[in-house]
């Protein structure tokens, strides 16, 4: 990887920490660990997420990606999460979709608004179903 995808990489992570602390009150870092390639690249104590500062959407390979950290920790029930923001753009958000009743594949693309309300009611430990 060049190093400036790399640099990019690290500063779309950087960014993505202080929206959780912004948006959410989550206070966590960057994932410092991740050279093996199958770590993830920020963990809370909710969620797995891998995150990209991209402007070409790949969102079926980052998937894959979260899917693949997720099983490297299977003691943790941990939500996977692929957050990802092209330059000038909102942060968008890959979510699983068998969180919704009667979905059991892959995932749904939310907006920033959307993924505040979702992480919102999973944080503070309130039932999905309503």
């Amino acid at each position: 990887m060049p190093l400036h995808a790399q640099r990019k990489g690290k500063a779309g992570e950087v960014e993505f920490c202080k929206w959780l602390m912004r948006n959410l009150s989550i206070d966590v870092e960057r994932n410092y660990n991740q050279a093996n390639g199958h770590s993830s690249d920020v963990i809370t104590d909710d969620f797995i997420f891998e995150v990209k500062r991209r402007e070409v959407i790949d969102l079926d390979s980052w998937w894959l990606q979260v899917a693949i950290a997720k099983k490297r920790h299977p003691n943790l029930d941990l939500i996977p999460i692929v957050a990802f923001r092209q330059n000038r753009k909102k942060w968008g958000f890959a979510i699983p979709a068998n969180l919704i009743p009667g979905m059991d594949l892959g995932y749904l693309v939310v907006n920033e608004r959307v993924f505040i309300q979702f992480a919102g009611i999973i944080v503070r430990g309130n039932v999905l179903s309503k």
